[in-house]
């Protein structure tokens, strides 16, 4: 794509916006300016820019992507949808400290979808903030990778075991000896019920971070001086939940699982 296409589509949100809308079907123009709330007099000429340069044709009086138009909308729509999910949060993103994450899932940072910023409450800065607890409250699933562990939260992961919640697990080594050390009842009640699931990973990992339940994905990254500073990024969307779940699984397979009593 040479750089005068690159301008046509990016240079314009409403002619990116309008082929993104085709990529759903043809559309009047009717239709189009009502999705797009816009005046035939405004988009009327964008229209033109792109039917001159072959993304998109009018048959009758509907208008539709062509071949060209549609592989390029496919090629974009990623690289728009990942460019929204880091303009929304940019601060987020662009502080902390990316590398743990693979790039492959990196690659696909899209998925995450329309995500929120949980910052914390100043007044109780080491405390779990109310939405994360509320979001996992109920769950029917939870699976947490962490490399850096508020201990408030193994009351819930006890809680949700006796409700016959699945719990996969998987703590560091400096976490996982703390928690033995310190917090050995609730440990020991977790590694009895058999549907938790315990991991212990190597050192190392710069992820704070990652929960899936069947309602949230959440994840927590150091910033790029390597602290916490107890932000987190948190979405329910269908397709977040499932990047939360690969990355999680990533990193199960670099840890051992811990023996039942």
């Amino acid at each position: 794509m040479d750089s005068s296409l690159i301008d046509l589509v990016f240079r314009s949100d409403k002619r990116k916006n309008l082929l993104i809308l085709l990529d759903s079907g043809s559309k009047n123009i009717d239709e189009i300016r009502n999705a797009l709330d816009v005046t035939a007099t405004s988009i009327l000429p964008q229209i033109k820019k792109l039917i001159d340069n072959d993304l998109i044709v009018q048959e009758d009086r509907m208008y539709k992507l062509t071949v060209l138009g549609e592989f390029i909308i496919k090629k974009i729509k990623p690289l728009i949808s990942a460019l929204e999910v880091v303009e929304k949060n940019n601060s987020y993103w662009t502080g902390h400290d990316l590398n743990s994450i693979p790039r492959h899932l990196l690659e696909r940072i899209s998925e995450l979808g329309n995500c929120t910023l949980i910052e914390p409450d100043l007044n109780h800065i080491y405390e779990p903030s109310p939405k994360i607890i509320d979001s996992m409250s109920n769950a029917k699933q939870v699976s947490t990778f962490a490399s850096y562990f508020n201990p408030t939260y193994l009351p819930l992961y006890v809680e949700l075991g006796r409700k016959d919640a699945e719990l996969s697990l998987n703590f560091t080594q400096s976490v996982w000896d703390h928690l033995s050390n310190e917090h050995s009842n609730m440990i020991n009640e977790l590694m009895d019920m058999d549907n938790v699931s315990l991991y212990v990973s190597k050192e190392g990992i710069k992820l704070t971070e990652v929960t899936v339940t069947d309602r949230i994905m959440l994840l927590g990254l150091f910033d790029k001086k390597g602290k916490f500073d107890q932000q987190f990024i948190m979405s329910s969307e269908p397709s977040a939940l499932s990047w939360g779940q690969e990355l999680f699984d990533y990193f199960k397979r670099l840890s051992r699982q811990v023996n039942k009593i």
